[in-house]
């Protein structure tokens, strides 16, 4: 490095150099010793630019279903919500903890370092004797470059089990010896930084707190950061396999973080295309429509028509018992548009009826609502485009029917089953109610592009490559282990 740096020195004295080849030059020579010195910046460097996209249609599953904390942390899993309290690390030094108020998303886990520090957080799960405090330790030196024959000849030994020989002879070479002073000044406060940082972690006099109180922010992070976006909390995005995941940290060293698999659920349809069975386990709702003459459209000025299916009856069935709901509701029957033609009605003895609702039942829409309906549906049908586009998929224009029949019957069945769908309902009636809420996770996750399977035994997802990423400058990057807390 010095003798390029002479080079340069050189080059200056020759005056036949015009000064724009010299500055491009400098420019060249700067950007090599950059990317040298602050290797740290990219051993880790997954950041909300990387983050999933958000698996929108899961914002209420909370509100529907309560998660579970299994017995086993060994994270093979049958469909269902689960939460697990776990061991968490710091990925981004000289940054803020997790504070209120605060959301981070799920993102890849980047970098030249990646695989290493993934490796070593997924042995640390068959390898409890090894202190959280010590991985944390040599998580920081992996990605800040301390050399690991630094460390005192006891940490080595405790943390020994977590590498193989290879990376033990990878992490004691030594690229650090470039002079600071030849460094560019927006960089050279990083690079001191790191160089500190790397002295107190392999420094055996100093205890864990004195190397977290370096490596840690101190204070309250700026409240307003205009390089900065609004993330809300526990939003999920899709990781792999059919689970769904989001990250709730609680300090950078405990995690709180949920998963759900949605169950697939069988359906069967009529030769109209309308869902009229959800089967999964034993538990069953089955659906009848009203097929009457003119019961398949609404009006509400006797001027427009829309189109509606109504639901004669909604059967929920399950560990022996049932419920039968009569006359519960409606939904929208295609996209909703007006129709363009008057409907004919005929009564029983074949003449025209004039009063299209006539013999309504009282569930039966006002404007309003029916027009809710169509709105959210729209903008529902439009997070799936933009979802879809994040992922460099096609958009719905070829599976838009698809998305309609499933959304409308989801918002009727949604309707219908609203007075039955309270968390600590009878067992068996919200394990039947629970159908609806995972069919229409499944369909949207098909819908958005993430794979789907007609599986409902135990799968293996994978949480420690999804590390959590924080909208906000300044604040740390956490990434997961399957340790329990």
């Amino acid at each position: 490095m010095k003798k390029l740096f002479f080079i340069v020195i050189a080059l200056f004295l020759f005056s036949t150099i015009a000064n724009a080849q010299f500055d491009d030059l400098l420019k060249e020579v700067t950007k090599k010793v950059t990317d040298v010195e602050l290797l740290e910046e990219k051993n880790v460097t997954t950041s909300i630019e990387d983050a999933l996209p958000v698996a929108f249609w899961l914002k209420d599953l909370p509100e529907m279903i309560d998660p579970v904390e299994p017995e086993s942390y060994d994270f093979n899993l049958e469909p269902g919500y689960y939460t697990f309290k776990l061991q968490s690390y710091c990925l981004k030094a000289g940054t803020h903890g997790p504070t209120k108020g605060y959301g981070y998303l799920l993102a890849p886990l980047l970098g030249k370092r990646s695989d290493l520090v993934y490796n070593i957080v997924s042995k640390s799960v068959n390898h409890p004797e090894i202190a959280q405090q010590d991985i944390q330790v040599l998580l920081w030196g992996i990605i800040y470059g301390a050399k690991f024959t630094d460390y005192s000849l006891d940490f080595q030994n405790r943390v020994r089990p977590l590498l193989t020989a290879a990376e033990i002879v990878d992490l004691s070479l030594d690229l650090k010896n470039i002079p600071l002073d030849i460094m560019p000044d927006d960089i050279k406060a990083a690079a001191q930084y790191y160089k500190d940082l790397r002295g107190r972690l392999t420094n055996p006099s100093l205890t864990y707190d004195d190397i977290s109180r370096y490596a840690m922010a101190q204070g309250i992070a700026p409240p307003e950061d205009p390089f900065s976006k609004y993330i809300e909390k526990g939003l999920w995005a899709h990781i792999g396999n059919g689970f769904y995941s989001r990250a709730i940290p609680d300090g950078y060293p405990t995690t709180n973080l949920e998963l759900y698999r949605p169950a697939y659920i069988s359906t069967k349809k009529d030769n109209m295309g309308r869902i009229t069975l959800l089967e999964n386990n034993g538990y069953k709702i089955e659906i009848s429509y009203d097929d009457e003459p003119g019961r398949d459209a609404i009006t509400f000025d006797n001027n427009t028509y829309y189109p509606v299916w109504r639901y004669t009856s909604i059967k929920l069935s399950g560990e022996g018992e049932e419920m039968v709901l009569d006359n519960p509701g409606w939904m929208v029957k295609g996209n909703g548009e007006a129709l363009k033609e008057k409907p004919q009605i005929l009564n029983n003895e074949g003449g025209a009826v004039n009063d299209l609702n006539s013999g309504t039942i009282n569930d039966d829409p006002d404007f309003g609502e029916y027009k809710g309906r169509i709105d959210r549906g729209k903008k529902t049908l439009k997070d799936f485009d933009e979802y879809r586009k994040e992922k460099k998929l096609q958009d719905l224009k070829n599976k838009q029917s698809e998305y309609w029949a499933d959304y409308h019957t989801m918002e009727g069945l949604k309707a219908a089953t609203n007075p039955l769908n309270k968390k600590g309902q009878m067992n068996w009636i919200q394990k039947t109610l629970n159908i609806v809420t995972d069919w229409w996770n499944s369909s949207s996750g098909a819908l958005a592009g993430d794979e789907g399977s007609i599986d409902n035994g135990k799968k293996k997802v994978i949480i420690s490559k999804f590390p959590a990423v924080p909208a906000t400058n300044g604040m740390q990057r956490i990434i997961s282990s399957e340790r329990k807390k």
